[in-house]
C-alpha cells in the first residue's frame, strides 16, 4: 500500500485546514482521522464519508447537497458504498498548480482523480486492502475546476448550436491553450451537449470516480471499456436522480 503514503502526503498539503462543506457538516479537517471507510459486503457496514471542499466562488449557486447525493449514488452504482471519497471544487490557479505538480502539465483541466488503491484486480475491481483497518477503505480524492468547466460548457453550446460560425468556434478551441481534447468531456462524449455547469459537474463525477476504481483510457481497449462503463453508470444515475441529461441507449 505504498500509494497510501503518497496520497496522504498529497492530501496533507491540499486538504489540511480546509473547510468541509456537505449537507450536514461544516468543520475543519484533521488528517488522517477523516478516513472511516468500511469493508464492502459486510452486513451492517455504514456508508463511507463524502467530504466536499468548495474552494471556488465562480459558481455561487452550486448545490453542494446535490453534488454529494450524486457522489453517493455513483459510489453505490460502482459497488463501493462503504468507501470514503472526497472532492475539491476549485479554480484555475489551484488546478493548474496541482496538474503541474502531479502530471507535469502546466495548465488547468476539468477534473483530476487521485486513486487511493494502487492495486486493481481489473478495471472496477479493487484489490482488498492489505490491512483490515478503516483508513484503507477509501476510493481517493477528486478535484474539479469549476470555472474551467463553465468555459467548456459555453464553448460546446456555441459549437453545437451555431451561435457563431462553426469554423470560428473550432478555430478558437484549437487556439485555446487549456483545451486538451475530448478527455475534457469524459470518454463517452455524451456530456458535450450538456451546457449547464452543475449538470456537467455531475457527469464529470462519473468519469472521475471510474478512474478511482481503476478505469483508464490510455490504450484503445481500455478506452472502449471505459466508454461502455461510463455510459452504463450515467444511464443508471439518470434513473436514480430522475434526470434527463442525455439519451443513452
Amino acid at each position: 500500500m505504498n500509494n497510501y503514503f503518497t496520497r496522504l502526503a498529497f492530501a496533507t498539503s491540499r486538504f489540511s485546514g480546509k473547510k468541509i462543506v456537505s449537507s450536514t457538516t461544516i468543520g475543519t479537517l484533521q488528517l488522517p482521522s477523516r478516513l472511516f471507510g468500511s469493508k464492502r459486503g459486510t452486513p451492517g457496514s455504514p456508508p463511507g464519508s463524502i467530504d466536499i471542499y468548495n474552494e471556488q466562488n465562480t459558481l455561487s449557486s452550486l448545490d453542494i447537497d446535490k453534488i454529494k447525493l450524486t457522489i453517493s449514488e455513483i459510489r453505490d452504482i460502482i459497488g463501493y458504498p462503504t468507501y470514503d471519497v472526497s472532492l475539491i471544487l476549485t479554480d484555475d490557479e489551484e488546478m493548474q498548480q496541482t496538474n503541474y505538480e502531479t502530471r507535469g502539465v502546466n495548465r488547468p483541466t476539468d477534473i483530476l482523480s487521485f486513486q487511493f488503491q494502487d492495486l486493481v484486480d481489473e478495471p472496477g475491481i479493487l484489490a482488498e486492502p492489505d490491512f483490515d483497518i478503516p483508513e484503507y477503505y477509501n476510493l481517493g480524492d477528486m478535484m474539479i475546476d469549476v470555472p474551467y468547466v463553465m468555459r467548456r460548457c459555453e464553448e460546446d453550446r456555441e459549437f453545437n448550436e451555431g451561435v457563431e460560425g462553426e469554423d470560428d468556434v473550432e478555430h478558437e478551441v484549437e487556439e485555446d491553450e487549456d483545451y486538451v481534447g475530448d478527455d475534457d468531456r469524459g470518454v463517452s462524449g455524451v456530456m458535450s451537449t450538456i451546457y449547464d455547469p452543475e449538470q456537467r459537474i455531475q457527469l464529470l463525477l462519473v468519469h472521475g470516480m471510474l478512474h478511482l476504481v481503476g478505469y483508464d483510457h490510455i490504450e484503445d481497449a481500455d478506452y472502449e471499456l471505459m466508454v461502455l462503463k461510463e455510459e452504463q453508470v450515467i444511464k443508471e444515475l439518470q434513473k436514480r436522480l430522475n434526470a434527463d441529461w442525455c439519451d443513452i441507449e
